[in-house]
């Protein structure tokens, strides 16, 4: 019987545990500073820089077929063995290889949030077994914080307090490169006028609101009113009007009472020195 290669990954029907452990057995074959492969307990086990490694093969197999495509997967399989070269080669199998970091690094960006969010991502993390995880998040004005996350291809994934130190990066560093990642991606978006309210369109529509954290998003915006008053009921609604007009105002408000399934706010604000403030 031909042993089984890589390619076993790219198919869609789950990996077993026998399947993953032939796949690591032929994998540690021939690698520098490992040796001795076997299946022990449930475990794949190896000597690696003279340290026993042990892969739970349960759920290992689980987080492999639990990914969402055949590159996942190859890209899963690809930092088990990472982890093992990084012991036998004398180093930390946790600490993350360079493209990994750079990965995370690369991947945040600053997302804006209702602050209610804040005990349900701690709840959240008590459900799956983190009791002491919470988000990071900064104040931005009235019930809104920012949030940094991971845009992943096929969610938004929050970041939480102390996650970065895996990366090498303090809570500062992650908001730091998540506001940078903005600027880049966001050089040009759009303003659409809707008669008494203007708003904002960018791409990925996910991140429109974000958009305010921007150094001016504001300067090339023709005839600003004196009081610029936003309404931000989603993350991807942004819309502002002249706040001396009660018919612009009124048209905020029923904006600002939208729901939406990534709420931020159902209040007003005014675009004033310092930032952001609650508009009465």
């Amino acid at each position: 019987m031909r042993a089984l290669d890589r390619a076993r990954l790219n198919e869609a029907r789950p990996i077993s545990e026998t399947e993953l452990a032939e796949l690591l057995q032929v994998a540690s074959r021939g690698r520098s500073g490992v040796s001795g492969g076997r299946v022990d307990a449930g475990d794949f086990v190896v000597m690696a820089g003279g340290t026993e490694m042990r892969f739970g093969l349960a759920s290992l197999s689980a987080q492999l077929n639990a990914e969402p495509d055949a590159n996942r997967r190859q890209r899963g399989f690809d930092s088990l063995l990472q982890k093992l070269d990084r012991l036998a080669a004398g180093g930390d199998p946790n600490k993350p290889a360079p493209a990994e970091i750079a990965r995370f690094r690369d991947a945040l960006l600053p997302v804006l949030k209702n602050r209610s969010y804040v005990d349900e991502f701690a709840a959240l993390a008590r459900k799956q077994g983190v009791p002491d995880g919470k988000l990071l998040h900064l104040p931005l004005g009235g019930d809104v914080i920012v949030v940094p996350a991971q845009d992943l291809p096929r969610i938004t994934r929050f970041v939480s307090v102390g996650e970065g130190r895996r990366y090498g990066m303090s809570d500062a560093d992650v908001f730091e490169a998540a506001l940078a990642n903005l600027e880049r991606r966001a050089k040009r978006f759009e303003i659409h006028d809707h008669g008494l309210i203007r708003a904002f369109d960018f791409k990925p529509p996910d991140y429109t609101v974000s958009l305010l954290l921007l150094p001016n998003p504001w300067k090339d915006i023709p005839d600003l009113p004196k009081t610029v008053v936003i309404a931000m009921p989603g993350r991807s609604v942004l819309a502002f009007a002249d706040g001396d007009d009660p018919k612009a105002v009124a048209a905020l408000r029923a904006i600002a009472a939208m729901k939406d399934d990534y709420p931020v706010s159902r209040m007003l604000f005014r675009l004033g020195p310092g930032g952001l403030h609650p508009f009465p």
